[in-house]
C-alpha cells in the first residue's frame, strides 16, 4: 500500500503536463501574411468570396505593402473563377499599367479570358492575339488559337472560326505526330479536332436571310414573309387570316353591309400590316439565332476538352 501511495505522488505532478496540448501561438494580425495565407487557403478550398475579402482586408489594411499589386491581381483571379467577370476585368484592368512583366502578362491573360467567358468575343480576339505576338506566350500558342477559334464562333464567323481551328490542329499534330494518341489528354485534343472541325465546317455554310426580302414577298402576297423564310404553318395562317377578312370585307360591301364592311376591312388591313412585320421580326431573329445551335455544341466539346490558361501564381 505504501510502494502504490510512492508512486502516485511521484507521477502525479507530471499529469497536468502530459495531458496539456501543446500551444499554438496566437496569429500576428499586425502582418499582411496572415490574411494572405488565409486568403489562399479559401481560394484552394473554393472558396472564393471568402478569399475576395481576406485579400481585400490586406489592400485596406496594409496600403503599403511591396505586393499590393499582386493582391489585386489575387481579387481579380478570384472574382473570375467565381464567375463574376466583370469585376474581375475591373480589378485587372489597372494592372496592365505595371511595371512588372509577368504581372502584366498574368493580369491580361484574365482579362481576356473574362471577356470570353462575358460573350465580349471581339475583345477576347483582340487581346488574345496580341498575347500570341509576345514571347511570354509562345508557351500557350496552341490554347490561344483555339480560344480565339472559338471566340470567332460566339462572333458567328464560322468561316474564320474553322480556319483558325484548323491551324491549332496543324500545331497539334507538329507536336504529336505519332498516330495513336500517347496519353489521355491527347485523345482529348484528337477528339476534339475531329468533331469541331466539320461542325464548324457546317456552320459556315448557313445563310442568313433578309428582312427586307421577307418585307417585300409579304407585301405583294400575304404570308409571303414567312414562306420566304421556311416558316409554312405562319405564313398559311396568315395567308388564312387575310384572305378570309378580305372575304368577308367584299362581301360586305356587295351586301352594302357597312358594319360588315368597315369591321373586316379593319380587321383585313390589321392582318395584312401585322404579318409584314412579323416577317420582318422573324427574319432579324432568324439572323440573331443563327448558329446559336452549333455554338453550344462547339462550347459544349470545349468544356469537355477543359482547355483553361491556368497561370498559377503565388506570392
Amino acid at each position: 500500500m505504501k510502494r502504490c501511495l510512492l508512486l502516485l505522488a511521484l507521477f502525479t505532478p507530471c499529469l497536468p503536463a502530459m495531458a496539456a496540448p501543446k500551444a499554438r501561438p496566437a496569429p500576428d494580425f499586425s502582418k499582411p501574411q496572415t490574411f494572405l495565407h488565409l486568403a489562399d487557403a479559401f481560394a484552394d478550398e473554393h472558396d472564393y468570396y471568402r478569399a475576395i475579402t481576406e485579400y481585400k482586408k490586406v489592400v485596406f489594411l496594409f496600403p503599403d505593402y511591396e505586393k499590393l499589386e499582386w493582391v489585386h491581381f489575387q481579387i481579380g483571379k478570384m472574382y473570375y473563377e467565381g464567375g463574376r467577370f466583370p469585376q474581375a476585368k475591373h480589378e485587372l484592368l489597372p494592372l496592365t499599367e505595371t511595371k512588372d512583366a509577368r504581372l502584366k502578362f498574368l493580369a491580361l491573360n484574365y482579362i481576356a479570358l473574362s471577356y470570353y467567358e462575358n460573350s465580349e468575343f471581339g475583345n477576347a480576339m483582340r487581346l488574345i492575339d496580341e498575347l500570341k505576338a509576345t514571347p511570354a506566350g509562345e508557351p500557350y500558342q496552341l490554347d490561344y488559337t483555339i480560344y480565339t477559334g472559338m471566340a470567332a464562333a460566339g462572333n458567328r464567323k464560322f468561316s474564320e472560326a474553322h480556319e483558325r481551328m484548323s491551324g491549332a490542329k496543324k500545331m497539334w499534330k507538329d507536336k504529336h505526330p505519332e498516330e495513336k494518341p500517347a496519353t489521355a489528354v491527347d485523345a482529348q485534343y484528337d477528339k476534339f479536332f475531329e468533331s469541331t472541325l466539320p461542325l464548324l465546317e457546317k456552320a459556315g455554310k448557313l445563310s442568313t436571310k433578309s428582312p427586307y426580302w421577307a418585307i417585300f414577298f409579304a407585301a405583294i402576297f400575304p404570308g409571303g414573309g414567312h414562306f420566304f423564310l421556311s416558316e409554312w404553318d405562319t405564313g398559311l395562317v396568315s395567308l388564312s387570316l387575310v384572305g378570309g377578312a378580305t372575304f368577308l370585307a367584299i362581301d360586305g360591301f356587295m351586301r352594302d353591309s357597312a358594319v360588315q364592311s368597315i369591321i373586316f376591312t379593319t380587321f383585313a388591313t390589321g392582318a395584312y400590316i401585322g404579318q409584314i412585320y412579323s416577317s420582318y421580326r422573324t427574319a432579324r431573329k432568324y439572323n440573331e439565332e443563327l448558329g446559336d445551335n452549333e455554338f453550344r455544341e462547339l462550347t459544349r466539346q470545349f468544356r469537355s476538352l477543359n482547355i483553361a490558361l491556368q497561370f498559377q501564381s503565388r506570392f
